[in-house]
């Protein structure tokens, strides 16, 4: 009797053990996908809210600039007063300071989850444009003087100020585009490029 039990007995502790090592291994692997999944969800949502705080940061500091350009134009014409353009230029000096703040913070933390490329654009293209067209913009407020008679500033300067506004405008396109396309297909975080096979970020607006 024994020897015919032993064989069902063997088999059902077989059975259980190896059937229940087999759920655990499936529950384990079931976890490990949710988690990954998880984890890549919450880093979407990380980079999300990078790309929009920097394409908003970005276009701020643009549009408040536009505006003052608009302000030293139309002073040194005479079509605004002096409190307007005063009004401008603390709005300008609020974005700038909120500009420089966290300067490198914001390198970092769109290096960590977009890529060495995009903080290098970043940094060494987008940067340096905006402070280029900042010098340009505080030399024609000097010109633009302090008075009622200070005459209107130099046709030339204004143009080349205003195209200065029209590739600062192309090349926050450019860096807004390519975070938002890197979110969308998950080349953020551990899955940022390096370095892209694809046509690298750079200033292609002609000068």
């Amino acid at each position: 009797m024994w020897a015919n039990l032993l064989p069902i007995l063997l088999g059902f502790v077989l059975t259980t053990v190896i059937g229940g090592l087999f759920a655990s291994f499936l529950q384990h692997r079931s976890w490990q996908y949710q988690n990954a999944a998880r984890l890549r969800e919450e880093e979407r949502q990380k980079a999300s809210d990078v790309c929009q705080r920097m394409t908003s940061l970005v276009d701020k500091r643009l549009y408040r600039m536009q505006r003052l350009l608009w302000a030293i134009n139309g002073r040194s014409n005479g079509r605004i007063t002096r409190e307007m353009l005063d009004s401008r230029l603390r709005d300008y000096d609020e974005v700038l300071l909120e500009w420089n703040d966290q300067l490198n913070a914001r390198l970092a933390v769109v290096g960590a989850y977009f890529g060495k490329d995009v903080r290098d654009f970043l940094d060494q293209v987008v940067y340096e444009a905006f402070s280029e067209a900042g010098r340009s913009l505080e030399d024609l407020l000097r010109r633009a003087g302090n008075s009622d008679a200070s005459g209107p500033v130099d046709e030339g300067a204004v143009d080349d100020a205003n195209a200065e506004m029209v590739r600062l405008n192309h090349l926050a396109y450019q860096l807004g585009l390519t975070m938002m396309v890197r979110v969308r297909e998950q080349r953020i975080g551990r899955s940022a490029p390096g370095v892209l096979g694809e046509t690298p970020l750079s200033d292609t607006r002609p000068r």
